[in-house]
């Protein structure tokens, strides 16, 4: 859990510097911004995509409270953009991209991160599974998200 805690700290930290170095962003920069934001952060994305449940279950309490509270930091500061760069947006638009928008990241490591054998397994299948990288996929969402 502290390796966790550590790598959403990073990502608020840069999604500060987003709002510090920005007075204004379009739909498409915001989404290359935090999709970039994102792409920084695949240790971030890995755990998230482990058994995080189950993590959470067995962590101290006093270990959970404390990455609630980057967790909760994370939202807020995710909601602190959505603020600053699209103050026309309803509360509700607000809260409707969040909650789309943070089980979105949840899933998207594997999804962008795929080892041979699962590339190999997957083209024995005959999958014709399409190949994106974590940026594209979150740039893509953020922009959905957004429209």
């Amino acid at each position: 859990m502290a390796l966790h805690q550590k790598e959403y700290e990073l990502w608020i930290e840069e999604l500060e510097e987003i709002i510090s170095g920005n007075e204004k962003l379009t739909q498409e920069k915001f989404s290359d911004l935090l999709a970039k934001s994102l792409e920084n952060r695949c240790q971030l994305l890995k755990l998230m995509s482990m058994n995080h449940f189950d993590m959470e279950i067995n962590s101290r309490a006093e270990n959970l409270i404390e990455f609630k509270k980057v967790y909760g930091n994370s939202l807020a500061t995710v909601k602190k953009c959505l603020d600053k760069f699209f103050p026309k947006k309803s509360e509700a638009e607000k809260q409707n991209f969040l909650y789309a928008f943070f089980p979105f990241v949840y899933g998207i490591y594997p999804y962008a991160v795929v080892n041979e054998k699962q590339r190999a397994a997957m083209d024995a299948a005959g999958t014709n599974f399409i190949y994106h990288t974590i940026y594209e996929l979150a740039y893509n969402c953020i922009l959905k998200l957004l429209s």
